[in-house]
């Protein structure tokens, strides 16, 4: 049985959405089950909506939840019965497998270091998600957690990438460096110094730098940049996709001609959607932590919060932070 801490407050569209989205989990997967800290106001909503899988279901009181707009020090000293970081509390105590939050970036990071702390080694972890590629998927990281980073703490991303693929059976994963362009010379000084570092202490897993352009080819398992540049690149690339299923999907429904083959277009729009849409791809892992948290968007609707769910029970069943941790002192020692 895998056991997921969910914190449910503090997203754009209410914690409603996050109940339904733990109903059609359980629903799917009998072997899951969830805590749920939330304020007392909010139990009788829980239990209708969760309904029949509440023997599966754990309502924990918090007194309150971490605001968008806290700052990460007043979420540290101010929210410490927050439902976030309750979550992360009843993972720390063993009680919870892991954490899943679809609340403030920086309160989660730094709350998740106050309970669980950082692997030895680790200075600033980071967010990190698959995005779909022509070929193999593609882990990104950071997405926004540190957004300037020096050339080692770079580096240490790389060898959390590293560390991650081998802990999950890929041995030799191959680790590139977001850049302007592919030349030794390019790009800014930091991430010509970390080039330097990467090829130096990578070896035959540092693939070199990679622009912007090239991300998608599939030839790559993970590119390393800071959370500047990745929140940026990630948020750039979601909205072009949406903005190519629906003028797909709007080309296709306005041609009388194409209205006759419904069946056909829709069983492909389906397929590309399953492979491409932002809402399939939307949980993201803080690695560097010395536990199992994930992060999903603050706007995230039901069906973005419960793919978010799956891929954390996902990961809680192929690797662990502590497989990982393993793997991150071989390469590191």
């Amino acid at each position: 049985m895998v056991t997921i801490a969910v914190d449910a407050m503090g997203g754009d569209l209410g914690p409603r959405v996050a109940f339904r989205a733990c109903r059609a989990l359980m629903k799917n997967d009998p072997d899951v089950e969830v805590i749920l800290p939330l304020e007392e106001s909010l139990h009788a909503a829980a239990r209708k909506i969760l309904g029949k899988y509440q023997p599966r279901t754990r309502l924990v009181s918090c007194g309150e939840h971490v605001r968008m707009d806290d700052t990460p020090r007043k979420a540290l000293k101010e929210r410490s019965d927050s439902s976030m970081s309750v979550c992360l509390a009843l993972h720390a105590s063993g009680e919870a497998d892991g954490v899943l939050s679809i609340g403030n970036t920086g309160a989660l990071l730094v709350l998740a270091r106050k309970h669980l702390g950082a692997l030895h080694g680790v200075d600033r972890p980071a967010l990190a998600t698959q995005l779909p590629t022509k070929g193999r998927p593609l882990l990104m990281m950071d997405l926004g957690a540190n957004i300037c980073m020096t050339s080692e703490q770079l580096l240490q991303l790389g060898f959390l990438a590293a560390a991650w693929y081998r802990a999950g059976g890929n041995e030799q994963p191959r680790v590139a460096l977001l850049n302007i362009g592919t030349e030794p010379g390019k790009g800014t000084d930091t991430i010509k110094a970390a080039g330097a570092l990467f090829d130096d202490q990578l070896g035959s897993l540092y693939a070199g730098f990679r622009e912007g352009d090239r991300l998608f080819d599939g030839d790559l398992d993970a590119v390393i940049c800071d959370g500047y540049s990745g929140n940026i690149t990630l948020k750039t690339t979601e909205g072009l996709i949406e903005w190519l299923l629906d003028m797909m999907g709007s080309e296709l429904r306005s041609s009388l001609a194409l209205r006759w083959f419904y069946p056909l277009w829709k069983a492909t729009m389906r397929r590309i959607d399953r492979q491409v849409s932002p809402a399939r791809h939307g949980g993201a892992m803080l690695l560097g932590i010395a536990g199992n948290v994930a992060k999903t968007h603050g706007k995230s609707d039901e069906r973005s919060f419960r793919y978010a769910l799956e891929y954390m029970v996902r990961q809680l069943r192929t690797r662990d932070y502590q497989s990982m941790e393993a793997e991150f002192l071989k390469i590191t020692g």
